[in-house]
């Protein structure tokens, strides 16, 4: 039981600091100010994320677990087929809920920390990594892709998904958006089906010489 209120005051403290970020930027955000927003003593914060680092660690878990669930319709509908639908994966894959999911700014903010902190770098990598993880597994449980090497497909497909968000963040104009947007998902739709066409047509099959991990 005590364990279970720790977990869930935690929680409450990150979700404090992830909201202050959104309004002030993080690197405005003290362990005072995220004790004034949710109302404890800055000392009751402190019991539990001793330093703002500890704090950023806690962030990073908590983008993780947000950005999960962009694929969560992708699972349920494979637990019906075991194929991946490219169109389902490509538009969640590019869809405008990881920024509702999680703030663009304070993904950077955060981010920007890994060049000063060796642990936060440490944390981040984890936190891509998982990603990678996260959706090889999901092209484990199509019937063609399985057969040949998901960790070098998942890690093609991030490298255009972290580019292109990266680069959309600075487009301000909703036509130039949509236009690079078409762009990388049409990048991500040729590695896929690239991929399936060489499963299916191709001599060489099996797994190859590539393994997401850390």
């Amino acid at each position: 039981m005590k364990q279970s209120i720790r977990e869930e005051r935690k929680k409450e403290i990150v979700s404090g600091l992830y909201e202050l970020s959104r309004q002030e930027g993080l690197e405005n955000v003290s362990i005072a100010k995220i004790g004034k927003h949710l109302g404890m003593p800055p000392s009751l914060v402190m019991h539990y994320f001793p330093n703002k680092r500890l704090l950023i660690l806690g962030l990073i878990n908590h983008i993780l677990h947000q950005y999960q669930l962009i694929y969560k319709p992708i699972v349920s509908k494979l637990e019906k087929k075991p194929r991946v639908d490219p169109e389902l994966l490509v538009e969640r894959l590019f869809s405008r809920e990881w920024n509702l999911l999680f703030d663009d700014g304070v993904f950077f903010s955060c981010y920007a920390f890994i060049f000063r902190d060796q642990l936060i770098k440490k944390e981040y990598k984890k936190l891509h990594v998982k990603l990678r993880v996260t959706l090889k597994n999901l092209l484990d449980k199509d019937e063609v892709l399985v057969m040949g090497d998901t960790g070098l497909l998942a890690e093609k497909i991030f490298v255009v998904i972290e580019g292109a968000y990266y680069y959309l963040s600075m487009m301000d104009e909703a036509r130039e958006y949509d236009q690079k947007l078409e762009l990388f998902k049409d990048q991500v739709y040729e590695l896929i089906y690239a991929e399936i066409s060489r499963l299916q047509t191709g001599p060489e099959m099996g797994k190859s010489r590539y393994s997401t991990g850390g």
